[in-house]
């Protein structure tokens, strides 16, 4: 069973996050999240029974608004749990959600909140690096079959934990698979791309899985760019030394299942 804790608002791309997380297999939970952050959440509101009655009165609201979403999809998808409805900062208490209740995976939408892919993935990893800690994070902007996946790997715990997740969607996605090996740090070195790339190949060998694989410096930008351009889905690390991986975001990505931060 797949944990799958999906943050909604009552955007289009909040349906297409859930709707993805349905397309997931049955074999998945999906607790949908949406975070209230109301103006001057950082203020004091007077007694705590005032506050207690606001909070109540806004999630009460905030349920309201997100009803008719969540009862749509629930009619294809019985596997959407009700709704948690919290207050605060959405990146902050959707990843201590998670965190405390041991989400394998969370699902958002793009844009979410204002936010486009490469700027949700550096927001949430501000929370991660704070709570050292790391988030499982899918974030979909379009709502489309993903049939082709690339996945890259620096032989790290990040990319390593990236995979496994991916590996775990394969079955329902029955998707090509390219795997692109990296070299941490700042100057690549080929011999460890390799290693890398052998590892990385050894983890889907083990669950039977069929990827291609390459490495990085054996690619020329251009080669890159159309693996890009024909992917539905990137699959990667997210640390602070791999600003190569974090431009790749740049990109029209469809789709990107990043693990940030370091466990």
């Amino acid at each position: 069973m797949l944990k799958l804790l999906v943050a909604v608002d009552r955007s289009l791309e909040a349906s297409i996050a859930l709707r993805t997380a349905c397309f997931l297999g049955s074999q998945v939970r999906i607790q949908p999240i949406y975070v209230v952050d109301p103006p001057g959440r950082d203020m004091t509101f007077g007694a705590g029974w005032a506050w207690k009655s606001w909070e109540r009165e806004t999630s009460q609201q905030a349920e309201e608004n997100i009803e008719d979403l969540v009862i749509s999809e629930r009619s294809q998808c019985p596997n959407i749990d009700n709704p948690i409805i919290l207050t605060g900062e959405p990146f902050q208490k959707i990843s201590s959600y998670s965190w405390e209740n041991d989400f394998d995976l969370v699902v958002t939408g793009a844009p979410f909140r204002g936010l486009e892919p490469k700027a949700l993935l550096n927001r949430f990893a501000a929370v991660a690096r704070k709570a050292e800690k790391s988030i499982p994070l899918l974030v979909m902007r379009h709502l489309k079959d993903m049939q082709r996946i690339v996945a890259f790997t620096d032989g790290g715990a990040s990319a390593e934990k990236a995979l496994g997740i991916l590996i775990r969607l394969v079955p329902p996605l029955s998707a090509d698979i390219v795997l692109i090996a990296l070299a941490q740090g700042s100057r690549p070195s080929p011999n460890t791309e390799t290693l890398n790339l052998e590892r990385g190949l050894a983890i889907f060998r083990e669950k039977g899985i069929e990827v291609s694989g390459r490495t990085l410096s054996n690619l020329d930008p251009g080669k890159l760019q159309i693996e890009l351009q024909g992917a539905d889905l990137v699959v990667g690390p997210m640390e602070d030394s791999r600003t190569q991986v974090q431009d790749l975001l740049q990109n029209d990505i469809r789709a990107a299942l990043f693990c940030i931060g370091r466990d």
